[in-house]
């Protein structure tokens, strides 16, 4: 268990870094929330200065279970920042697709089109006319 003076010590670094609290009222939930990107904790109250006192005693718990090992892996899990990159991934480079339109059809049409002779058929007929 982590001592209350280790817990005060980190949280003084927290607010460090936070800097000032700023409330911002979300409409959604017709509440004031703050939240900081450093930390996974955020707040809502009635008002802006109910936020900014009890947003520390938030912070707090969160540094306490922290530094007592009781948070789940994936709340501050570190990525590469690399998404769903792999390499070799996706087309390989100068290849190009042929240019393509959303064009809106009736049904029958749309099916009529969609066998493979019948498209045939409508580009050359396409490429004769213009």
């Amino acid at each position: 268990m982590a001592s209350k003076k280790e817990i005060e010590k980190e949280l003084a670094i927290a607010l460090k870094e936070i800097g000032e609290i700023k409330p911002v009222f979300d409409k959604s939930c017709k509440e004031w929330v703050f939240s900081h990107e450093l930390y996974p904790v955020e707040y809502g109250g009635k008002t802006p200065e109910e936020v900014i006192k009890n947003y520390p005693l938030y912070l707090k718990e969160f540094i306490k279970q922290r530094l007592d090992k009781n948070l789940a892996p994936f709340i501050e899990k570190k990525t590469k920042g690399r998404g769903g990159y792999r390499p070799g991934a996706g087309r390989p480079k100068g290849t190009t697709s042929e240019p393509k339109l959303r064009v809106y059809l009736p049904e029958d049409v749309a099916n009529w089109i969609r066998i493979p002779e019948h498209l045939l058929k409508v580009k050359n007929l396409v490429r004769k006319c213009c």
